[in-house]
């Protein structure tokens, strides 16, 4: 339809143009121009059709001056396309893991464009990529030099720290993206991640506060990650000795994060550093069963016995009866109430229970052990006990990367996972590869 059109105007101006003509070559008279000395005498229509000529030779002229002074930029625009088209295959090369062809790419993007910073772009990520980590840093620090590509010179510079196990230098250039970018939720989660691994538990969380006031994060999942730093606080304040301080943090804790197993535990230890706090031990014991109602677990126990000092058998094995009251018949139950009888000295009271028990694992185990060395004195009897415990006392497992620890602590020991050891998971499978859960992202531990 469109060609139809354009035709249609061209014929109607070709017919103009041979009426013009033809009405002027009808046209009678002529014309006399004396100039410089000089007469010309013409017909008019032959006048009329030289200034047009001249014209159309003027037009043409200039239409050729024009072209001829375009013809660089034109070069050098195709030249660009060609570039921005060697640039577009280099990063699919990348993308495709041909380490080859994206150098070769890269090598004829920086001839053909002008812009360096994309040539130094795609040239990093396929040394990267051939594993010439070298000149990836070269390209990378290039990159940070140009204050339009410094943010993915500094990504690309930290990345490369990060696989040389540099921490330090991470963080270094975790800290000058987030000062380039303060709301990029990467530079938040980046620089978030290394305060996190190094221990630096209140810059993490002056970080965190930062990036929540630039909306770089949601306001759930930063006042999540608060209370999850609040805990590694806490039991850097409970090694510290300072109980009151501990025990504050691990209460605003527990109100964001009412289902987390760590809090009771924490809670408890404060508590029992503090055993002339008779309301901090209360609270602790309170939240210890709530937490046992969810799901019992030996640490727990343990927590629960610590703060049980100096009572009569009758009184504390009726104490631990109550505790677990709801869970009575789970299998951490009733080897709670035993420990609680050993505690009390109530041998046959215990000897009864983990009778009927029998061998239920290792916390059973433990028991029967400790049963014959204090209850019997049969310490031949307590070390073949000992022997059926495989492995060290672990009492919580990573659920990032499914080590055990026999103590709590912000950090996994083999992957670095914060916050994942749960003391619930224990004998669960572990997962197949371990992917870091990113700080910033809201925490589920249904």
């Amino acid at each position: 339809m469109l060609r139809l059109l354009r035709t249609g105007l061209i014929l109607i101006v070709l017919m103009a143009l041979a009426g013009f003509a033809a009405w002027l070559a009808d046209q009678p008279g002529r014309l006399r121009l004396n100039w410089f000395g000089y007469a010309i005498e013409a017909p008019a229509p032959l006048l009329a059709l030289a200034v047009v000529l001249l014209a159309a030779a003027i037009f043409v002229l200039t239409w050729i001056i024009a072209w001829a002074a375009a013809l660089p930029e034109r070069r050098r625009l195709k030249r660009q396309a060609k570039g921005y088209a060697q640039f577009a295959a280099g990063m699919v090369a990348v993308a495709a893991g041909e380490a080859d062809r994206a150098a070769k790419l890269a090598a004829q993007a920086h001839r053909l464009l002008d812009d360096p910073a994309l040539a130094r772009l795609l040239a990093a990520h396929a040394a990267q990529l051939g594993g010439r980590q070298d000149d990836a840093r070269k390209a990378f620090a290039a990159l940070s030099r140009d204050p339009g590509t410094a943010f993915l010179g500094y990504r690309g510079l930290l990345a490369d720290a990060r696989a040389r196990g540099d921490r330090q230098a991470a963080l270094t250039y975790a800290e000058r993206a987030s000062a380039l970018r303060p709301a990029s939720p990467f530079a938040a989660e980046a620089e978030l991640q290394l305060l996190v691994e190094t221990g630096q538990w209140e810059a993490a969380q002056a970080r965190l506060e930062q990036a929540r006031k630039r909306k770089a994060v949601s306001k759930a999942a930063a006042a999540q990650l608060a209370a999850r730093l609040d805990l590694a606080r806490a039991l850097a304040a409970l090694q510290q000795g300072e109980a009151q301080q501990a025990r504050r943090l691990v209460q605003h804790a527990a109100r964001e994060l009412p289902d987390h197993p760590v809090p009771p535990l924490l809670l408890a230890a404060a508590a029992a550093k503090d055993p002339a706090n008779h309301a901090a031990r209360e609270a602790a014991l309170q939240s210890l069963q709530r937490a046992w109602q969810r799901q019992p677990a030996e640490v727990y126990a343990e927590a629960w016995l610590a703060l049980q000092q100096n009572l009569a058998s009758e009184t504390l094995t009726r104490r631990a009866q109550d505790f677990v009251a709801g869970q009575e018949t789970a299998l951490e139950s009733r080897l709670l109430v035993a420990a609680a009888a050993l505690q009390a000295h109530d041998f046959a009271a215990a000897r009864a229970m983990l009778d009927d028990i029998g061998h239920a694992g290792p916390w059973a185990a433990r028991l029967q052990a400790q049963l014959a060395e204090e209850g019997d004195g049969d310490a031949v009897a307590a070390d073949r006990w000992r022997t059926k415990i495989t492995g060290a006392a672990d009492l919580w497992q990573c659920t990032a990367c499914g080590t055990g620890h026999a103590v709590w602590a912000p950090l996994c020991s083999h992957c670095g996972g914060f916050d994942a050891l749960d003391p619930t998971r224990l004998g669960q499978a572990a997962p197949l590869a371990v992917t870091p859960r990113p700080l910033l992202a809201l925490e589920d531990r249904k």
